[in-house]
């Protein structure tokens, strides 16, 4: 699944390095060009066509610092999303992003489902099998969510009352795990959960693939295209 995901992902990470890298160019080859012409004709340029000049001016002044700064952003972000407080921040925001956000918030849960439908079906005590699930759904959020709700079952909650309490698990994933309770079978409930989970990311992730290519062309006629228009 993760590599289905770095696949959908390399074509709009490599078309937008590349429009990256053709808007640096043309502001600092191109436009410079265009500015000295422009300079000569004595005459009040448009609003948007001096902000591009402008721009260009920054940019080919301090593109090293521009780069470097780029750069070190880039390195501080991940560095900080390793320490426990960025994680715990990241993973409370990355489950709501559009799109990606669903997408990571149904792994999650399709890892806690089947992990824990594996171990009950082993016949490891409950309490030990929400510890051991906790640690591999890969979510701090929900990992929490799940040590306060062994703590609720401990004290004789069922395990669907228990985990309701907390938002991160969606009510019908709730629903189908109480049905499971009451028919004494929640290992082939939280199976099928699991299986349905699966499907629903595979046919999000298909979606997505396609819609990719369309939008990047829309973002490099926005951007390239703007940047003409502007000069013209």
């Amino acid at each position: 699944l993760r590599k289905k995901v770095k696949s959908a992902m390399m074509y709009p990470t490599v078309v937008t390095i590349v429009a990256i890298l053709i808007t640096i160019f043309l502001l600092i080859k191109v436009v410079p060009v265009f500015g000295e012409v422009y300079s000569g004709f004595g005459a009040k340029l448009p609003g948007p066509t001096l902000f591009l000049i402008q721009l260009s001016d920054i940019v080919k002044k301090y593109i090293i610092v521009i780069l470097l700064g780029g750069g070190g952003a880039v390195y501080g972000w991940f560095y900080f999303i390793k320490t426990k407080p960025g994680r715990e921040f990241w993973d409370s925001r990355r489950i709501k992003l559009p799109i990606f956000g669903t997408i990571a918030h149904k792994i999650c849960l399709a890892r806690f489902t089947r992990t824990l439908a594996s171990l009950i079906r082993s016949g490891v005590p409950i309490l030990e099998v929400l510890q051991i699930v906790s640690q591999t759904v890969g979510n701090v959020v929900m990992e929490k969510a799940i040590k306060v709700s062994a703590g609720d079952i401990e004290r004789g909650e069922s395990i669907s009352a228990a985990l309701a309490k907390h938002p991160i698990f969606p009510n019908m994933i709730i629903r189908m795990i109480s049905a499971g309770e009451q028919t004494g079978k929640i290992d082939n409930m939280l199976e099928r959960i699991s299986d349905f989970l699966d499907e629903e990311i595979e046919t999000t992730l298909s979606g997505l693939t396609s819609l990719i290519e369309p939008i990047l062309i829309v973002f490099l006629g926005v951007v390239v295209g703007g940047m003409v228009i502007c000069m013209y």
